[in-house]
């Protein structure tokens, strides 16, 4: 479940609202329905809060033992970007819990973490450290910011970026527009759409080539529908949005 998780987590997309809540079905192959991720975000004129929730449904339900995945990002806006100051990833199941927690100093360019491990409540585990690299976005608020940095959809963009949360080493993640030609082949796997991206992931995302993760933006940049493409012996992992709120 983890690794198609860290795939859909790209889809959720900017909102200028003072509160949202998207929710996509992620489908596989001829599995049908493998699971529901749950996004959240509120803002205001100086902070803002993502969180997503990510839950498996029937087979990858059990095979995942009832994994649960809980990432949220906080921080602060500033000119309209959001600036993260803390990432959580909190994963569960079977009674164990792992929760990761990084901190961002960016005054000094950095990126510290600690990380607990426990099992049925109880405290087993505690580590410390530094990232190896700074970002100065965390993998949601990097896709939150993406409108952003992009400006114009309709015009070549093709840049490396980073993210607390992506590559291992390096948080290296690759965004690109999708125009012309491969726009059009892009148009019958996704649908008519606003905007047209395509995301590296530089992971292993459930055995796809190169992680590989096209996104379909509406006009208000929130993602209606999402291709993780050429997974291992089942083709594409599918996502779809399935609901949308938002309060201005």
């Amino acid at each position: 479940m983890g690794r198609w998780l860290v795939a859909f987590l790209l889809m959720v997309g900017v909102m200028h609202a003072a509160s949202m809540h998207a929710s996509y079905r992620v489908e596989y192959g001829i599995f049908g329905k493998m699971g529901i991720s749950d996004a959240y975000l509120t803002q205001d004129d100086e902070h803002y809060k993502i969180k997503i929730i990510a839950k498996a449904t029937g087979l990858a339900k059990i095979l995942s033992r009832g994994r649960i995945e809980v990432y949220e990002s906080e921080g602060k806006v500033v000119n309209g970007r959001l600036v993260p100051e803390i990432f959580r990833k909190d994963i569960r199941r079977l009674g164990k819990q792992r929760l990761k927690e990084y901190y961002f100093d960016h005054r000094k360019k950095r990126v510290t973490y600690v990380e607990t491990r426990y099992r049925k409540n109880q405290l087993q585990s505690e580590s410390n450290g530094t990232l190896p690299y700074y970002a100065e976005d965390d993998i949601l608020s990097l896709y939150f910011n993406i409108p952003m940095i992009i400006e114009d959809c309709s015009k070549p963009f093709n840049q490396f970026l980073k993210a607390v949360g992506a590559e291992k080493n390096t948080g290296r993640v690759k965004v690109e527009t999708v125009t012309r030609k491969t726009k059009e082949k892009m148009r019958p796997l996704l649908g008519d759409a606003s905007c047209y991206l395509k995301v590296t992931v530089y992971q292993k995302l459930f055995g796809s080539k190169g992680g590989e993760l096209y996104l379909a933006l509406r006009s208000d940049n929130v993602v209606q529908k999402a291709v993780l493409k050429d997974v291992i012996m089942f083709g594409d992992i599918r996502g779809k949005l399935i609901h949308f709120d938002e309060t201005k």
